[in-house]
């Protein structure tokens, strides 16, 4: 079994949603080092633009979502 029969037999919306996951993930990841970075900054005025707690929880929600639409399927 090659790669685009494993593609043919998936739905638009499992593909669509493994690419949201893939992104998904990669927006928890930076978020939380970024959120790293903010708790681990020298100057405690120096403040960020974004709150990426916030970020990184929409950011899972979403994760577990496309997920769920994954595995549906």
């Amino acid at each position: 079994m090659d790669a685009t029969q494993v593609l043919s037999d998936a739905s638009d919306v499992q593909v669509g949603a493994g690419i949201v996951a893939i992104l998904a993930l990669l927006l928890v990841l930076f978020a939380a080092w970024r959120e790293r970075r903010r708790a681990r900054r020298v100057d405690p005025d120096a403040v960020g633009l974004l709150d990426w707690r916030g970020v990184q929880m929409l950011a899972l929600i979403l994760l577990a979502v496309a997920l769920l639409l994954v595995a549906k399927g």
